[in-house]
């Protein structure tokens, strides 16, 4: 268990609190009653509606947008007057459809304190810039070009100006979703891109927070994407020793940080046709595997605490094999999957505008898995993307007195605990916490939502009960198709 405290020198018996009338499920009667469902038969009751905004804030006559969002009232009968609001990740992810899959995580938060989902301009039912690629075979190929060609047919089909989709009028949205609901401060939680959104937030509009939790932290000073090459490698060099420290997986696999090296060279030099499934239509997809996909394979693997621990055996069936075949069709599941949940036109939209202006050129990514692959795919669409305009001291660190619960994986190979750190260097009122084995957000599970709803039932970061981190660990490895040996 990793822990980091700062403390500021402000009486944290005061942070937070204020006088106001509780809450009760009958304050949302006004908006429409909505069941949201998930994956299987995952739902959870709510209450949705709809916000008028102007597409260009700077224009509020001009063109408006609607903006969906839902409420899931506090299961009391009378509710704690300050909600929280869930803050999804992507850029491109829509929060009302991840809302029973949160909701459940977080399950004793809404027992006394309402969540509020809003869809992010530009994703789900606010306006989405979706964009669906039709040959998805070429996202684990990294096909640029493709990829590209689909984007500027869509750019075309999309009713929005897409400079208007950035961070900063996301944020300004949101605000404007706490004044219409009438709450006069909200607790932010806000995972892996939904971190930035809430930093930004909590910049913005410091008297309207009363907490914050991020997970799977973005620096304030990080270009998204920038450093996927570095994380990536040394998630993976993490993955394959937690392997060959662990008796089952070292006697299955033995040497597999030799095979995955034998894999790159490998693919370094030629590339291999292959045919695999559809992971929903069961259909054959023929797929070029070379360097650039076997990185954009495990990129998509490594994501996932559990599809991690399936890493080893595929790497090694591979390179004993000679064929790649299982772990391409097993990254596409993946990519599928996470694909499907993003609006594609939204990530470009924050991308091009924030981010791959100020992309550092110069980090040492060559001879990494992924190598240079991100930036040139930015480099493809930003050339041409309508950028919006974004403020000068957007990437400069700032501090706020507001108590800051900071979240981490261990294995998390987007956004590692070294990110963690850097935040609870930043912000003085901080605890970092890292959960030992687990990956990219770590909210869900249940040791951390129990951190998270003491945390933000007291608004501070004393006497948290944080002894169950002590019990955690890697998943299992998988040792063959039917899991880990029992």
């Amino acid at each position: 268990m990793t822990v980091r405290i700062n403390r500021s020198g402000l009486p944290l018996v005061l942070l937070g609190l204020f006088w106001a009338v509780p809450l009760s499920a009958a304050e949302f009667d006004h908006l429409d009653a909505c069941e949201l469902g998930g994956p299987g038969t995952l739902s959870v009751s709510a209450r949705c509606g709809t916000l008028e905004v102007a597409e260009n804030p700077a224009d509020p006559e001009g063109r408006k947008i609607e903006l969906r969002f839902a409420v899931v009232p506090a299961r009391a009968s009378t509710a704690q007057p300050d909600p929280v609001f869930f803050l999804a990740g992507g850029p491109g992810q829509s929060a009302v459809a991840v809302a029973p899959m949160v909701a459940t995580a977080l399950r004793d938060i809404y027992r006394d304190r309402a969540m509020v989902f809003l869809d992010q301009r530009g994703t789900g039912g606010s306006n989405p810039l979706d964009c669906e690629i039709e040959q998805e075979e070429q996202w684990i190929e990294m096909g640029f070009e493709a990829i590209d060609t689909e984007l500027r047919q869509c750019m075309d089909e999309w009713d929005a100006d897409v400079r208007f989709y950035t961070t900063a009028q996301a944020v300004d949205d949101v605000e404007r979703l706490r004044q219409h609901l009438g709450f006069d401060q909200i607790n932010l939680i806000g995972g892996s891109y939904g971190t930035r959104m809430a930093q930004v937030y909590l910049r913005s509009y410091p008297e309207a927070v009363r907490s914050v939790v991020i997970d799977a932290v973005a620096p304030t000073r990080l270009r998204l994407g920038s450093e996927h090459a570095l994380k990536l490698d040394q998630a993976l060099d993490r993955l394959f020793e937690t392997c060959l420290q662990s008796e089952a997986c070292a006697e299955q696999f033995p040497g597999v940080d030799q095979a995955f090296d034998r894999l790159i060279q490998r693919y370094r030099e030629q590339t291999d046709s292959l045919t695999i499934s559809h992971p929903r239509t069961g259909l054959g997809v023929p797929v070029e595997f070379g360097d650039e996909t076997l990185a954009s394979s495990l990129r998509f693997l490594a994501y996932n605490p559990l599809t991690q621990m399936i890493i080893p055996y595929l790497v090694h069936e591979a390179d004993s094999t000679g064929s790649p075949a299982r772990l391409a069709s097993q990254a596409m599941i993946v990519s599928d999957e996470m694909s499907s949940q993003i609006a594609l036109g939204l990530n470009f939209a924050v991308g091009c505008s924030e981010d791959w202006p100020e992309w550092p050129r110069d980090l040492p990514v060559e001879d990494t898995l992924l190598g240079n692959m991100m930036l040139e795919f930015y480099d493809t669409v930003c050339a041409w993307w309508p950028a919006g305009a974004v403020a000068e001291d957007f990437f400069e660190p700032f501090d706020s007195d507001k108590p800051i619960l900071i979240l981490s994986g261990e294995l998390d190979p987007v956004t590692p605990p070294e990110y963690g750190e850097e935040a609870a260097e930043q912000f003085s009122n901080s605890l970092h916490l890292v959960g030992p084995g687990l990956g990219h957000t770590v909210m869900s599970h249940p040791c951390f939502s129990g951190i998270i709803r003491q945390f933000i039932d007291s608004a501070s970061l004393d006497d948290l009960s944080i002894e169950c981190i002590d019990t955690l660990g890697a998943n299992p490895f998988f040792i063959d198709l039917l899991g880990p040996r029992p």
